[in-house]
């Protein structure tokens, strides 16, 4: 099978849809190969974009490469967001302590 230019499936036999599909239309070898290498690229491609978003490490450093541009543009917002992060997590320490000392 291959792909045609809107993402279809086909399955490159030609006739009126009753399955009999002549010998001249079937693919070649060399087509059959170049369709199996494309599709374990794709395949491939794929499995790459799918591990990287499960990569806690390749998160970590997207966000580390943020903050850093943001703080080389402007780092009022950094300053802001980093002050914001350690006041709330102030007021949760505070809050579990409270409750600890009842």
């Amino acid at each position: 099978m291959s792909r045609d230019d809107s993402g279809d499936r086909r399955d490159g036999r030609a006739g009126d849809g009753d399955g009999a599909g002549s010998d001249e239309s079937a693919p070649s070898i060399p087509e059959l190969e170049l369709d199996v290498a494309r599709t374990r690229e794709e395949f491939a491609r794929t499995l790459d974009a799918i591990e990287d978003k499960l990569s806690v490490p390749a998160h970590a450093r997207r966000l580390r490469d943020s903050v850093s541009r943001r703080w080389h543009d402007d780092p009022r917002p950094v300053v802001a967001a980093g002050v914001a992060g350690v006041v709330g997590l102030a007021s949760v320490v505070a809050g579990v302590v409270r409750i600890a000392r009842r």
